[in-house]
């Protein structure tokens, strides 16, 4: 067996890893960390919430699944279908009503998990055939497109679905701000380029950073920037107490968005096998998900689960042991208090 064989199965076994696989994981999480603010502010977005409560997830969600998960290498954080799913359940109150909602759910979110867990409920996902899982990920990439169109193009239509809402779009192309269509376009084209070269790892924070400053130039002074429509604070977040008089309204919808995040992380545990080559119980994942929802919630973030995209990512970056996503969330929590200003400035909602 290689020494890089070596180094990663010792990376299955827990936090002390050698040193060689540290400081790679280390500039892992600083990247992934740059890829992945954008992701979780427009995931507070697409939940209809303030973004900030995205960024949150990372911090609390990420960085405890990492400690309690079975698979060493899964990225829990909040994802389209948690996100997408909390706005409905969130849509009938009001921005000052959310918060306390969100803390409530996202701790009886946890508490499922576990309970899944503590019975060794992992085995049921053996019986979901790929197929089901295939066309569950695809409606669910096809909605998180539909979603973002508004943000794509400025036009920001009132029709009554995703769907219909794409086709007004297209139907009132006039109404399209051609400076936020052209700084989308231009980060995904950013994104493809450098994925095909050497520099592949780094696509995702190259265009973040690099289509940014392009926000700055005058021709794109009418961009929306995410502090043109929400205050983004600085410093830590801070833990909530949950109203247990929520508690009874919230238990079905928590119970939903435990199924969807554990089907999507089901995926991520039967996908990605540990360093040491063996496929991590679910089971276990069940409660490290878990545990990182209650932590979640008790910071007003959006509801995690597993990942397949941002386990793809932190694979791609370079990612061993799971101190990749502990320093994905430690680094998200230095953007927030030491860059929040700049945050407001860069990260567009487009």
């Amino acid at each position: 067996m290689s020494d890089l064989a070596d180094k990663r199965v010792q990376a299955s076994m827990g936090l002390r890893v050698p040193r060689e696989v540290l400081t790679k994981d280390l500039i892992t999480g600083m990247v992934m960390s740059i890829v992945t603010v954008p992701g979780a502010l427009a995931n507070g977005i697409l939940a209809g919430i303030n973004p900030i409560f995205g960024v949150y997830s990372m911090i609390a969600g990420t960085t405890v699944a990492a400690l309690f998960t079975s698979s060493v290498i899964m990225n829990v954080d909040s994802t389209s279908a948690t996100s997408l799913a909390t706005g409905d359940f969130l849509a009938g109150f009001s921005s000052s009503e959310q918060q306390g909602y969100l803390v409530v759910l996202g701790i009886l979110v946890g508490l499922w998990m576990l309970a899944f867990g503590l019975l060794k409920l992992g085995f049921l996902v053996r019986f979901i055939s790929n197929s089901v899982m295939t066309g569950f990920l695809s409606g669910l990439g096809v909605l998180t497109i539909l979603g973002q169109v508004g943000d794509l193009t400025g036009y920001y239509s009132e029709a009554p679905n995703k769907v219909f809402q794409a086709i007004d779009t297209f139907l009132n192309w006039r109404e399209i701000d051609l400076a936020t269509l052209v700084l989308g376009l231009i980060t995904i084209t950013v994104v493809v380029l450098v994925s095909r070269t050497r520099f592949e790892r780094y696509a995702f924070a190259v265009a973040v950073v690099g289509v940014t400053l392009l926000a700055f130039l005058p021709m794109f002074t009418s961009v929306l920037l995410v502090g043109d429509t929400t205050e983004i604070p600085r410093g830590l977040p801070k833990p909530n107490l949950p109203d247990l008089a929520l508690v009874p309204q919230m238990l079905l919808p928590a119970l939903t968005i435990a199924i969807i995040a554990l089907v999507q992380g089901a995926g991520v545990s039967q996908s990605a096998p540990n360093p040491d080559g063996e496929y991590p119980d679910p089971s276990g994942d069940f409660r490290g998900q878990g545990v990182a929802n209650v932590a979640t919630g008790l910071f007003s973030g959006i509801s995690v689960g597993g990942s397949l995209s941002g386990t793809s990512t932190l694979q791609t970056i370079g990612g061993i042991s799971r101190w990749a996503n502990i320093f994905t969330g430690f680094f998200a929590l230095v953007i927030l208090v030491f860059f929040g200003s700049l945050a407001i400035l860069y990260f567009w909602l487009a």
